[in-house]
């Protein structure tokens, strides 16, 4: 007579409740200590392990906020419509454009929209400039020194122009969380040993679970080490958990 292999039935089941806490007890809810540099194009999405403060200043330097020209503010006063002034192109008046150095001994920009040139040596206005009028201030958008960010702020992709102008290029952040897949059963293969998927054998299954759980652990910002598939044995298994 043939022996009648007595089928394995699972009665041990846990309710959603208490298997969530089993799960939780392996894992601390404090931030992970642990930190890396990594370059500045490589921070978004990840956490700040420290305070990060502005190296430079944005702008670090005293520039143009619009095409034109740079004029001392003074020469430039008493212009009306009625009364118009007329300035020496590349001694009382320099063609600037935007985000250009303010030149030396200029200290405000009258808008191109703003004036009329008259021939190649001279520009005429109808209105006078103020100090520092079109121009953009040395700090405007922060100064050296200033916080940019505190710790653990996850940093998003527009964040990157506010790190890169304060001169920042290493970023330092916490390590990722890493989550080990174990993957079991005897019927499955792994992707990487199916050259025609014609040719699989009955009662094998493409093993596909690790591919979708790999890319959800890594959209919450964890990274992902898949195990080699391990066969429906007791012992087996309980090795390859070992270590968690």
């Amino acid at each position: 007579m043939n022996e009648v292999r007595r089928q394995k039935i699972y009665l041990k089941m846990k309710d959603p409740k208490e298997a969530l806490e089993i799960f939780f007890k392996h894992f601390h809810p404090e931030p992970i200590p642990d930190a890396e540099e990594v370059p500045v194009h490589d921070s978004p999405s990840r956490i700040t392990a420290e305070p990060i403060f502005a190296k430079i200043s944005a702008p670090h330097f005293q520039s143009a906020a619009m095409d034109g020209v740079a004029v001392r503010a003074e020469d430039t006063y008493g212009a009306t419509e009625r009364n118009p002034k007329r300035l020496k192109i590349g001694q009382e008046a320099l063609w600037i454009n935007t985000g250009q150095v303010i030149p030396e001994g200029k200290n405000a920009v009258i808008m191109v929209e703003k004036l009329n040139q008259i021939d190649e040596e001279s520009i005429e206005i109808e209105s006078s400039a103020f100090p520092w009028q079109n121009t953009r201030k040395i700090g405007e958008d922060f100064v050296a020194t200033e916080l940019l960010f505190p710790q653990n702020h996850r940093i998003r992709p527009f964040d990157l122009g506010t790190l890169i102008g304060g001169g920042i290029l290493q970023v330092k952040v916490r390590r990722r969380p890493r989550v080990r897949l174990i993957r079991t059963g005897s019927e499955l293969i792994d992707t990487s040993t199916v050259s025609d998927v014609s040719l699989l054998q009955r009662g094998k299954i493409i093993e596909s679970n690790s591919a979708v759980l790999s890319h959800l652990i890594r959209e919450c910002g964890a990274e992902s080490v898949v195990e080699d598939i391990v066969e429906d044995d007791a012992a087996k298994i309980k090795k390859g958990c070992s270590g968690l």
